[in-house]
């Protein structure tokens, strides 16, 4: 392969960088949608709101892009889904967090990280796999979640007889 070929691949992990400012866009927008109701309403019992939705969604990505740019983190999972009633504000706030810390560890996030075996602190440490294939991975767990986001809305219009 020649250098000029190389010089023009695109690094992965910038990809996958633009993939998760992507989802905030599409986050936010979700969230700027709805009021506070529609936001914590949930279609079952043991089924999640929109906002458990996203904030253990943003603390998943949160917790991927800090392992992976090798930045301690303190993250509580469980407590993410019992955050109870959280508005409008909160959630764009919780959006913009996540921008700027994808923000300011992107530069860190380097080819030397994406291939750097992690483990990531709420799984087993003997979990090790390159940086990159937590990051694939956590924007794949985010873009599922984003669907289950659009079920839940879409589920809470249907049975609110909502016209937003």
């Amino acid at each position: 392969m020649s250098a000029s070929s190389m010089s023009n691949q695109v690094d992965p992990i910038s990809l996958v960088i633009t993939q998760f400012q992507a989802l905030h866009s599409e986050l936010r927008l979700e969230v700027l949608n709805r009021d506070d109701e529609s936001l914590n309403w949930t279609p079952c019992p043991g089924a999640n709101s929109v906002a458990a939705i996203v904030t253990h969604t943003l603390g998943s990505e949160a917790e991927t892009l800090r392992a992976v740019a090798g930045v301690p983190g303190n993250r509580n999972r469980d407590a993410e889904f019992r955050m109870g009633s959280q508005s409008q504000a909160d959630l764009l706030d919780q959006i913009r967090q996540a921008n700027f810390l994808l923000d300011d560890l992107a530069p860190t996030l380097t080819g030397d990280r994406g291939l750097t075996p992690t483990a990531l602190p709420t799984l087993s440490s003997d979990d090790r796999r390159p940086g990159l294939t937590w990051l694939i991975g956590n924007l794949g767990h985010a873009r599922e979640h984003m669907g289950h986001l659009r079920l839940t809305v879409q589920l809470y219009d249907a049975t609110h007889n909502a016209q937003f």
